[in-house]
């Protein structure tokens, strides 16, 4: 009885399921129609992202929009012959205190960068966008995975001469920045990404003349405080035989602390050119000078607030002037607070010369020197760098078009106020490829 009730249920089963099935193919079949009309209308879709003519990138489908994608993947191996600089040769960074020479070496991937760009006409001309990301962000522990957070290089929008967003300052000389397997490249150069709003009026004959109105960031001084924006102007030219850039930049620097509000007015001038001796030889040198110049000048702003030291007003006290603080301030800096509770500016000084060969069309090198100088009271900052030095021999091999090779050593020195200093030997090894 028992074995027949089964066989029973057995049968119901396999009928029920039959039927189920039967009964399911209508859905089944109206399921895979809807998704092969989807599959359908996607290449459709792709084949209308046909290459746009005369720009490059593919058209977005149903709109006038033209989209493009580039960037590259990096590997750099490095060796730090004296002391570990981290994943550039970031040369403030070099310990004084430290008289051992060991060797340190790493490997990574962080300059890996995407970009996406448009670009859309209309009648009130082109409109243009673009963004950036590396891997420079924050980054995981080295013993698993290697996680490295992606941060934002550039977003910005162009229209008929107008720019919005962030990219690189207004007061920067491309003509005369060297091309280096090293991230940071050489000292003494204007090296800022900020936000901004800029306006470049063509001149004619390849010159232009650019404003910009750019975001303000002060450090290095007791209660800082950005109250407007940074100014600058730049006139650029460009030609066969090479090219110029002028710019200048005024900034307001305010101080709220305890002795009192103040507030000064810091400027900076820069000249660079780029003279094509050859075809394959070039030459190229820029200066910066400023009063108040500060992180304009690549390394040369301050990591640590201006504390008060003997001879000073004590700003917990400010009837005591004889408190003996020892400054935590290592870098030049902008501006600090001085024993009248003044705001005072620093003069800071920044230069860099390079010569580039290219010796066939797949291989070409590059020797760079770059150097900084800051003119802050060497009594009042001691351990605060006055001198920033760097060397960069730089060797590029094109594999193929989008695969290249560098090989380069580089130098870096830093000197202290103090007469305290410190230097490192690098060798770099790189593979990019680009898309």
């Amino acid at each position: 009885m028992q074995s027949n009730n089964k066989l029973r249920l057995a049968i119901r089963a396999t009928a029920a399921a039959t039927l189920l099935g039967f009964a399911s193919q209508p859905v089944l079949a109206q399921s895979t129609a809807e998704l092969q009309a989807q599959i359908d209308d996607m290449q459709r879709q792709l084949d209308q992202m046909k290459p746009a003519e005369g720009v490059k990138g593919w058209m977005i489908p149903g709109t006038d929009t033209t989209m493009s994608i580039g960037g590259y993947i990096k590997l750099d191996m490095i060796w730090d012959f004296d002391q570990d600089l981290g994943p550039s040769a970031f040369v403030a960074g070099l310990d004084t205190s430290n008289e051992e020479s060991d060797v340190h070496f790493r490997a990574h991937a962080r300059q890996t960068r995407i970009n996406l760009a448009t670009n859309t006409p209309t009648s009130g001309g082109n409109v243009k966008t673009y963004i950036e990301v590396d891997f420079f962000g924050s980054s995981g522990n080295e013993i698993f995975t290697n996680a490295n957070n992606p941060r934002m290089r550039h977003a910005y929008g162009e229209w008929n001469g107008w720019l919005a967003g962030q990219t690189w300052t207004n007061f920067m000389h491309f003509t005369a920045y060297p091309s280096t397997v090293d991230f940071d490249g050489p000292v003494g150069v204007s090296f800022v990404r900020q936000a901004q709003l800029r306006y470049t009026m063509p001149l004619g004959e390849g010159s232009s003349l650019a404003f910009s109105a750019e975001n303000a960031e002060t450090t290095g001084f007791e209660g800082s405080r950005d109250n407007f924006p940074d100014l600058i102007a730049k006139y650029k030219w460009a030609g066969s035989g090479g090219g110029i850039e002028l710019a200048a930049l005024g900034r307001s620097l305010t101080s709220d602390s305890a002795t009192g509000d103040d507030n000064a007015f810091g400027y900076g001038l820069l000249a660079a050119g780029r003279l094509n001796l050859t075809d394959s030889t070039t030459l190229m040198a820029g200066v910066i000078f400023g009063d108040g110049v500060g992180r304009y000048i690549y390394s040369s702003f301050s990591n640590g607030v201006s504390e008060v030291q003997e001879g000073t007003v004590d700003a917990n006290d400010p009837s005591d002037p004889t408190d003996d603080t020892v400054l935590s301030r290592t870098g030049i800096g902008e501006a600090y607070i001085g024993a009248n509770g003044d705001l005072e500016t620093i003069e800071a000084y920044g230069a860099n010369v390079a010569i580039s060969q290219k010796w066939t069309s797949k291989f070409s090198s590059g020797l760079s020197y770059g150097r900084v100088e800051g003119d802050q009271p060497t009594d009042l900052f001691p351990n605060s760098f006055e001198t920033l030095q760097s060397v960069h021999f730089s060797n590029f091999y094109q594999v193929v078009d989008p695969v290249t090779l560098g090989l380069e050593v580089s130098w870096q020195d830093k000197e202290l106020a103090n007469g305290e200093s410190a230097d490192n030997t690098r060798l770099q090894l790189a593979a990019q490829f680009s898309f």
